[in-house]
């Protein structure tokens, strides 16, 4: 496969892991917002556990730690790519960016970037270093753990 047909595919699983993110919140939003930690949290897990949609987001997470370019894709990705998407879930009219949904949620913007940290590490503990035991925990056992310190940093 070539550098730019695997950059392709690992912006295509970003796109599709920030799509599910952003309908999840937005169903949290518009619905039970008490559930939007454990609702963003399960599409992560959920994502990162399709065996073919894991390499592509595995590469993509690589690629931000050992390129400039990989770094900026995630950046763009963390930063606008699923407030962006938010907001068409919400609003098809709008776009939305971290400062924004933060305003939604009545929280300072750095919770948003605290709740995305606490979901990367679980990731990064999880499915790239297999740290035991959070590697082979059920997911709704790390739900239990992880959601309710998500949940404070979203809902302020």
């Amino acid at each position: 496969m070539s550098e730019a047909t695997e950059i392709e595919a690992g912006s295509a699983a970003l796109t599709r892991l920030g799509g599910a993110l952003a309908q999840s919140g937005a169903a949290s939003l518009t619905g039970q917002r008490e559930q939007l930690a454990e609702g963003l949290l399960r599409e992560s897990l959920t994502r990162w556990e399709d065996p073919q949609l894991r390499p592509q987001l595995l590469g993509e997470v690589l690629a931000a730690i050992t390129t400039e370019a990989g770094a900026a894709r995630m950046r763009e990705f963390l930063s606008s790519q699923i407030f962006s998407q938010l907001g068409k879930e919400l609003d098809s009219s709008k776009t939305r960016d971290i400062h924004q949904v933060a305003e939604i949620l009545k929280v300072p913007p750095l919770n948003i970037n605290a709740a995305q940290a606490q979901v990367w590490g679980v990731i990064i503990l999880r499915y790239i270093l297999q740290i035991e035991p959070i590697a082979s925990a059920p997911a709704d056992e790390i739900l239990d753990t992880i959601a309710p310190t998500i949940q404070r940093y979203l809902a302020g």
